[in-house]
């Protein structure tokens, strides 16, 4: 086996890490007898692992029917000597793995995927020959190599520690690429938007009569496995673009943009002239008047020149700059010396092109191609107007926009005029005649420029515009006219398209290298025959290229922000202490990531890190939405969609909860946690860490944070099997870890953690009693009351409308929107909200007891302290149905709040409430104790509006624990107030837990049902003469609706 790859040579001859090239040298080949005709073909290509994952029906490259066997070779850097052991998980097949040509691991599996374990070996330290089989007995396979050795638990035997010499190719590898490049080349170049199947166009042979559709011939199948590519729509183009700029466009794109991959469709000629003339004139007529040349303020204000800085900022904060700037070439630095260049076909993610895996695309003088605001409405959203997805949508502001915009078009070619050019010398008709069409009816009958028009129309079609381009008429596509089917461009070694001495305008001339002219030629040779089989892998290996994801992400040390470039964004950046802009690295992604993480990522615009100004890009889900199945395949790995459950407990959580903060590991020293910002170095919202990424990788990443992401500043939490922190489990790293994992599993509503650091700012501290500050605080009108505890949860208060508005856990306030500048903004909350009231007056008098108060009547009703539309102004004279009548402040500090309601409209008879709130913690929830007191007249029934729910509630039994559904349909509306906790769900997963104490006897819950969820009440019992009553309520806040937690609560 060695000598298929070596050719030979030495394989245990020394080797220094200098000497290698990334990656290792992978065959594929089909199993024997998978073809009728020839021998089993086989696909030559460098890999950065040894990961194997197939589905039934999938294969690893298009080139191939289905995967028979595969084989690695390459060498290993043994960093440090010691004793390794290596595993791989396996699935219907049988794998080999030697090291320096000694066996170290050899197992087999079938349907059932397992995870063998070889024997441990003692390896020196230095460079050492690993050579991997892999033998496919059926599909669904798998083959996930591991290691683990001196310092590092078991991980993926990934690229930094791998490496090949170029004498270990086979020579078949420099045919494979440039067929790699050429593959490439023909999607990207659209060639399949002029050359479609003959069977996909109506071309293929076929009785009329078949109830079966024909199979798809060879041609169909290539079609049908390369990504399409189309260009931007150009329906009323006259709007967007200057008419000048436009000819100088048809000319020569290339002059213009030098990464164009449009062709030059048109002669030097006085032909050419005409053509690009007319063809000008009908996007001119179609969208109406020449879009005006804007010019920029001789003498600009101070807004149009903070404009332009912000721009300038942007471009470079938002990864604008990684993808349209041309980089100077990198310095060497240490690890370099002495390593040769890496050629083209040296690059892991390049396809053999020139550029490797960093493309980068000049956007030229966009100055002379339009003005700010057409640029301005185009960032916003790219794919709108260029749908095949290389320009994605930046997430960008409508003033973002603006000022970028503003920015890019500060460049300008004054070569380049706006003005439609001098009229041709040849003639309008002479163009249908050279074209072989017919003159319109009614030619002569024409306006001259009408006449220009109609020839720019029908040379879309001709020219073969139309093909790649939507182009309406009247709100009706112009019909596109295909060139030579694929079949014949397949079948004949004529070079079309590629003819270096193509006769000007009488077919498209691409600004193509030799080399890539080779590589399409040999492509259209013999690297065009595909097989059904799928390949989502490679589909996503190819996709880090196409869309440029290595120009800001490193993985396997390609790629990634050059240096200057992210020295000059770390400057730029707004957030403070951030130390390294750039983006997460994505070796290892496979097993980082879950599947619905990179899909919110890819396709939804979130983020880990929502506070930098770099974005992701987002391309749309017709040309990256399979990527979250199709990027952990590269690594053999499934796609996860299941969370690592640990077995919840009270006691479990408080251990979690405690090692994470300040006296634990201090992990919210850097980290943000449930929505609070850390005021230092800010890491990934640990609340959220369940979403983002899977449990193995979460354990690695506790133990070896430096091997997995070389200059990070995330400590190491566990060194050598062992946790830092003795206080938690002994010290005990799996326990630590699940304890860690089951806290943070509660999620983005998560009681916090002790010694959270307040952020800079005008803060108000609660310190040992309770502060209270009447300002202004989101969305509790004009007259609010803050209450910040000690026990650092916090309630507002409206005066206006005389209740709890919501309640806040964390720090307490930022004041410095009040008072700060021209003042009178909200307060900001220095923590997440944890429960938010039903947005009424809760309290009610009716004199039945049948029916309670009509509640969301309240909304619009200013007489129980609802506000009014500010515009235009409008005063509220009519009677106020709820008073407030001021607090007071018991020993400790605490307030107590008294109003009083109207029992009917014109009934002077009143209710009396004092509310006094606290705080409530425990290890799973955070709450608040409201306890009542009032005065109320007799002969009616009093209600109070305690919470309302997304869905169906249910209860539990507060002495035995037990929890069952309130089946109000067969139980009725009513349930005995105490005795039961009624739990309520909550939208996004929560849940609220509510008991009674101290309630009069026959006060009752009522449930009133509305759409999927409803409203809980509590009915007090009527009596016969003015009466005096108490009762507290507590109101539990979980952010996971579990019963375990739930049975816990309160212990």
């Amino acid at each position: 086996m060695l000598s298929l790859f070596c050719g030979g040579s030495g394989p245990l001859s020394a080797v220094e890490p200098a000497e290698l090239k990334p990656g290792l040298v992978a065959i594929y080949q089909e199993p024997t007898g998978s073809r009728k005709e020839g021998p089993p073909r086989s696909v030559v290509r460098l890999e950065s692992t040894v990961a194997v994952l197939l589905d039934r029906g999938e294969t690893v490259h298009p080139r191939l029917e289905a995967l028979g066997s595969a084989r690695w070779l390459g060498y290993v850097n043994v960093v440090r000597g010691g004793n390794y052991r290596f595993s791989a998980t396996i699935r219907h097949g049988t794998v080999v793995v030697q090291v320096d040509g000694k066996e170290v691991l050899r197992g087999q599996a079938g349907e059932q995927e397992t995870t063998i374990q070889g024997p441990e070996v003692s390896l020196g330290g230095g460079v050492r020959l690993l050579e991997v089989a892999w033998t496919c007995h059926l599909t669904p396979t798998r083959c996930t190599l591991w290691w683990e050795g001196p310092g590092f638990i078991r991980e993926p035997l990934n690229g930094h520690y791998l490496g090949h010499l170029p004498s270990q190719r086979p020579t078949q590898f420099r045919a494979e690429v440039q067929r790699e490049q050429g593959r490439f080349l023909f999607e990207e170049l659209a060639c399949m938007r002029c050359h479609r199947p003959a069977q996909e166009v109506g071309g293929a042979p076929s009785s009329g009569k078949d109830k079966n559709p024909p199979l798809p011939t060879a041609a169909a199948l290539l079609a049908r496995s390369l990504a399409d590519r189309s260009g931007p729509k150009l329906t009323n183009l006259g709007r967007r673009v200057y008419a000048g700029w436009l000819d100088r466009w048809l000319d020569h794109p290339q002059k213009l943009r030098p990464q164009a991959t449009m062709p030059r469709l048109f002669g030097e000629d006085a032909v050419g002239q005409a053509e690009r003339y007319a063809i000008v004139q009908f996007f001119l007529q179609q969208a109406g008047p020449p879009l005006p040349q804007f010019r920029p303020p001789l003498l600009a204000n101070n807004e149009w020149k903070q404009s332009i800085n912000r721009g300038q900022t942007l471009f470079f904060v938002t990864g604008c700059a990684a993808c349209h700037q041309e980089q100077k070439a990198a310095e060497k630095n240490e690890e370099e010396e002495g390593r040769e260049p890496l050629r083209p076909e040296d690059s892991l993610y390049g396809l053999g092109t020139s550029q490797g895996s960093t493309p980068k695309y000049v956007l030229g003088s966009l100055g002379s191609k339009t003005r700010p605001e057409v640029l301005a409405d185009y960032l916003r959203n790219p794919l709108t107007l260029h749908p095949g997805g290389r320009m994605p949508q930046m997430q960008l502001q409508p003033q973002e926009a603006t000022d970028l915009a503003r920015f890019l078009c500060l460049n300008r070619d004054d070569s380049i005029p706006a003005d439609l050019p001098p009229l041709p010398s040849v003639a309008p008709q002479k163009l249908f005649a050279l074209h072989g069409q017919p003159l319109p009816d009614g030619w002569d009958q024409l306006p001259a420029e009408r006449q220009w028009g109609a020839a720019g129309e029908m040379l879309l079609a001709a020219k073969g515009c139309v093909n790649c381009h939507d182009i309406e008429v009247n709100g009706k596509p112009l019909p596109a006219r295909l060139a030579v089917p694929l079949e014949r461009v397949l079948a004949t070694k004529h070079p079309g398209c590629l003819n270096e001495q193509q006769q000007q305008g009488k077919a498209p001339r691409y600004a193509l290298t030799p080399e890539q002219r080779d590589a399409l030629q040999a492509f259209l040779r013999d690297g065009w025959q595909v097989s059904a089989a799928r390949s989502p892998a490679y589909v996503a290996r190819v996709a880090l290229r196409r869309y440029g994801c290595l120009n800001c992400h490193v993985r396997d040390g390609e790629g990634g922000i050059p240096n200057p470039l992210a020295e000059r964004m770390r400057l730029l950046e707004k957030a403070e202490n951030a130390d390294d802009i750039r983006p997460p690295v994505l070796t290892g992604i496979g097993h980082k990531a879950r599947r619905s993480w990179l899909q919110a990522v890819l396709l939804e615009g979130q983020r880990a890190r929502p506070w930098m100004q770099l974005r992701m890009p987002q391309y749309g889900a017709d040309h990256v939405g399979t990527l979250p199945d199709a990027l952990p395949r590269l690594e053999g790995m499934p796609p996860d969609d299941e969370v690592r459950k640990v077995p919840l407990s009270t006691e479990l959580i408080a251990q979690g909860r405690q090692i994470i903060g300040k006296s634990g590991l201090g992990c919210i020293s850097c980290h943000d946690i449930s929505g609070i910002a850390n005021p230092g170095t800010r890491g990934p919202d640990l609340a959220t860490i369940q979403q983002r990424v899977r449990y193995e990788w979460y354990e690695r990443w506790l133990h070896q944070p430096l091997r997995m992401a070389p200059g990070t500043r995330m400590p190491q939490a566990f060194v050598d099997g062992q946790s830092t922190l003795k206080t938690a489990f002994g010290g005990n790293p799996q326990a630590q870890a699940q304890a860690m994992w089951a806290y943070l599993s509660l999620g983005p509503g998560l009681p916090l953690p002790e010694g959270l650091e307040p952020p800079k700012g005008l803060i108000l501290a609660v310190r040992e009693r309770p502060e209270l500050l009447r300002t202004f605080l989101p969305e509790t009108g004009a007259r609010a009351i803050a209450i910040g505890y000690p026990q650092g949860v916090h309630l507002a208060f409206s005066a206006e409308q005389c209740r709890l508005v919501y309640a806040w856990s964390g720090n307490f306030l930022d004041v410095s929107p009040v008072w700060n500048n021209r003042g009178g903004a909200p307060a900001k909350l220095l923590g997440p909200k944890f429960w938010t009231a039903p947005p009424v007056h809760p309290w009610g008098w009716t004199s039945s007891g049948a029916e309670p108060p009509l509640f969301e009547k309240r909304l619009q009703d200013p007489a129980w302290g609802a506000p009014l539309p500010q515009e235009p102004p409008r005063v509220y004279s009519g009677p106020r149905l709820v008073r407030f009548d001021g607090y007071s402040l018991d020993a400790q500090g605490r307030p107590a709040f008294r109003y009083a309601i109207q029992t009917e409209a014109g009934n002077k008879e009143e209710v009396h409430i004092t509310e006094t709130p606290a705080p409530l913690r425990s290890a799973v929830a955070t709450g608040l104790a409201r306890q009542f007191q009032w005065e109320a007249p007799p002969q009616g029934t009093l209600w109070f509006l305690a919470a309302t729910a997304s869905g169906p509630p249910r209860v539990q039994d507060v002495t035995t624990g037990r929890i069952r559904p309130w089946n109000v349909s067969s139980e009725g509306a009513e349930l005995a107030a105490t005795g039961w906790r009624v739990l309520l769900p909550q939208s996004g997963g929560g849940v609220l837990a509510l008991e009674a104490h101290q309630a009069p006897p026959g006060t009752c819950w009522h449930w009133v049902k509305q759409n999927n969820g409803g409203s809980l009440l509590l009915r007090f019992p009527p009596q016969q003469q003015r009466w005096q009553g108490q009762i507290t309520v507590a109101i539990w806040s979980l952010p996971r609706d579990e019963d375990a937690l739930l049975r816990d609560l309160g212990k």
